[in-house]
């Protein structure tokens, strides 16, 4: 746990509602910015069709303005084309009369010219020429038009450049000549001068060819040809001027004529001519509107930005401001302080304030998990002193059993050696019995000898008797230290099972954390679901949900380790209680082992018995052949009898003794083996002690 806080306090903590204020800022931004594009695109084509209708109406006013200028030339021309004078059909007295009338000229008019068939001019200035080839004169006399506009020519009596006024003179059907007035493109220019549009708008007239008739700058007047080619740097105009002179109306983009960026060109053809009216706008003074609207819409953007993040930052503290005290109670927690005591209180209804009730609920179960834990902590600790205690004293009941062993073995090895020489003895008494009857001569020294054979025989046999009598009651404490060792064993056993018990109600609470951790996990899963129904207005609620999904990440993580921690701890308690099996076993192996061994020493201890009652017949029968000699051939025939239940008996007891020797030694590895398991069960019950000591360490982390 200390490791898990360390690695959690050296992470940097970041903000949650700072991530959140920035991302709502970033879309808010986001969508004010698409909105702002959207609204210009749409505000500036709405704009600029706007502005296109507007300064087309204007043009198209100011062309039949033009128009109606033109209208009245031609009507200033009727006091000419009606004279009296003109149907008379004779032109020496209609040139006299023009003549006589130059005062009744309109201003508008430089001169008034009479024309022929014949294409000689006359004019009430006096003047006089050909016009035969001039646009004008053919248009009345070959195409029978009744009035005609020309455009621009240098006039051949001053070298100025006019425009010519024309009206047709029929007399009885028949064309006679034509009047016409002169007009300057002064005169003209000057009333294209004076249109203004806007601020910086201009007009420009441009003839049928092309060229240039009226312009702010007089310099191009009659130089520039937006057709032909003449105006270099002005190739963008001959789109907009071959379309004038066609006849057709509309609009165009093209390069300053000012030296500006862009210019608009809005363009008509004027009736009566092929003439066109344009008119030049600068493109900043158009989209001045367009950049007015542009400030006033980023300024709006920019307070409701403001305004939204400022609500949304007191909407977001005021929501995650639980979370909030949850983070710092489970730091409590994780730091090692751990008071399970602790509860946050509830003031909303929304999924927030059921996470934190969920929270307040998980803390109360996890209390009451650990209360008992800590309850049986203590008795895991006695259950661990009293496991340590009753190993101990295996251990030195082992230790008293190796001892008894080892006596009764040197006892055994005494006995078999005491055996073997009684075996010799028995033997050279079979060979004096055989040779009794050669040697009766020796008789009493043979007996004196088998005498004292006898009695060293039955000393040794009452030395394996005590012995013996030693071994019982040796098995006897054996089999009570056995039995003692068995009980406690038991003992043991049952408390490891309550151990274990009390392990799978760990592992219950824990399953019970992983199924909180599972359902806030469910919980995050649907807060973001429905955040993503929201669409963007949810966008930081799924933020939240992300955020209550990494918390049950993190408890189910906890929830994890505490299981691998209770599974160690499963199978440290499985590992004491496979070696307390074999602990069992093993006593129950020693028990059984003590019982053979002691059924063979019950056997032993009924040979020498027997062996002690057989030597008394021996020592009986030699003192009654000292005291008879006559009855010694007898008792030598009843001594051979004996010899022979003797090496009978000798026989049958140095294979009990061999039998006895054999169990010693399966003893010996019985007592070696119950040894290592002693061993072995001190270390599982260190193991186990330490254990107990450390969930104790673990557990009395938390307050409950």
């Amino acid at each position: 746990m200390k490791e898990a806080n360390a690695n959690g306090d050296n992470k940097k903590k970041h903000s949650l509602i700072l991530k959140l204020m920035i991302f709502i800022g970033v879309a808010i931004t986001s969508i004010n910015l698409l909105q702002g594009l959207i609204l210009s695109v749409d505000l500036k084509k709405t704009i600029l069709k706007d502005d296109l209708n507007k300064y087309s109406n204007i043009v198209h006013a100011y062309v039949i303005s033009i128009e109606e200028q033109f209208e009245s030339y031609f009507s200033a021309l009727d006091y000419y084309v009606n004279a009296d004078i003109v149907q008379s059909g004779d032109e020496e007295t209609i040139i006299e009369w023009l003549y006589d009338h130059v005062g009744e000229r309109n201003s508008v008019f430089t001169r008034i010219l009479w024309c022929g068939q014949d294409g000689i001019y006359y004019s009430d200035d006096r003047k006089s020429g050909n016009i035969a080839d001039r646009s004008y004169f053919k248009a009345i006399f070959n195409q029978n038009m009744d009035r005609f506009i020309d455009d621009p020519v240098i006039s051949r009596s001053d070298n100025s450049p006019v425009v010519h006024i024309t009206r047709r003179v029929t007399v009885g059907g028949k064309t006679l000549g034509l009047f016409c007035g002169v007009l300057t493109l002064d005169y003209i220019n000057s009333t294209i001068n004076n249109i203004k549009v806007g601020e910086s708008g201009y007009a420009i007239m441009i003839a049928n060819d092309g060229t240039v008739m009226a312009h702010p700058n007089t310099s191009y007047i009659m130089n520039n040809n937006f057709i032909t080619g003449l105006s270099k740097g002005f190739e963008d105009m001959q789109k907009a001027t071959s379309a004038v002179v066609r006849g057709e109306s509309g609009s165009q983009w093209v390069k300053g004529l000012n030296g500006n960026a862009k210019d608009l060109i809005v363009y008509e053809t004027i009736p009566f001519t092929k003439w066109g009216l344009l008119i030049s706008l600068k493109d900043t003074e158009i989209f001045s509107t367009i950049n007015l609207t542009y400030i006033h819409l980023v300024t709006g953007a920019i307070v409701s930005i403001i305004l939204l993040l400022l609500i949304s930052g007191l909407l977001l503290y005021a929501s995650i401001k639980p979370l909030s005290i949850v983070e710092s109670t489970i730091r409590g927690i994780a730091s090692g302080d751990a008071d399970l005591s602790k509860r946050i209180d509830v003031f909303s209804n929304n999924e927030i304030g059921f996470v934190v009730q969920g929270f307040n609920n998980f803390i109360g179960k996890l209390q009451a998990i650990i209360s008992e834990v800590k309850d049986s902590k203590e008795e895991l600790k006695t259950a661990g002193e009293d496991m340590t205690a009753s190993a101990d004293d295996t251990a030195s009941a082992i230790n008293q059993i190796i001892e008894n062993i080892e006596n009764m073995r040197k006892q055994i090895l005494s006995q078999h050696s005491s055996v073997q020489g009684t075996a010799g003895a028995v033997s050279q008494i079979a060979s004096n019995i055989q040779s009794l009857e050669r040697m009766i001569e020796g008789q009493s020294a043979g007996v004196s000898e088998a005498s004292a054979a006898v009695e060293e025989m039955i000393g040794n046999i009452s030395s394996v008797n005590n012995s013996v009598e030693k071994m019982a009651e040796s098995f006897d404490s054996l089999r009570t230290d056995a039995k003692t060792g068995f009980d406690k064993q038991q003992d043991v056993n049952e408390r490891i099972k309550l151990i274990e018990s009390q392990s799978e109600m760990l592992q219950e609470a824990n399953a019970a954390i992983s199924s909180i951790a599972e359902q806030t996990n469910l919980l995050a899963m649907n807060a973001a679901i429905e955040a993503a129904h929201a669409g963007e207005a949810g966008k930081g609620f799924s933020v939240v949900a992300d955020e209550i999904r990494k918390l049950s990440e993190t408890s189910t993580s906890q929830s994890k380790t505490i299981g691998e921690q209770l599974n160690n701890i499963k199978e440290s308690i499985g590992q004491v209680v496979a070696a307390s099996t074999e602990s069992s076993r093993a006593f129950e192996s020693v028990s059984v082992k003590i019982d053979d061994t002691d059924q063979l020493v019950m056997q032993i201890k009924a040979a020498m018995e027997e062996q002690n009652t057989g030597s008394q017949q021996i020592s009986n029968t030699l003192h009654n052949m000292n005291d008879s000699t006559i009855e010694v051939r007898n008792a030598s025939k009843e001594m051979t009898a004996g010899n022979k239940a003797i090496l009978e008996e000798i026989e049958k007891l140095q294979n009990a003794t061999a039998s006895m020797k054999d169990n010693m030694e399966e003893m010996a590895a019985g007592a070696r083996k119950i040894d290592e398991t002693g061993t072995a069960l001190s270390d599982i019950s260190n193991k186990v002690k330490d254990s107990i000591t450390k969930i104790g360490k673990q557990i009395d982390q938390f307050r409950v």
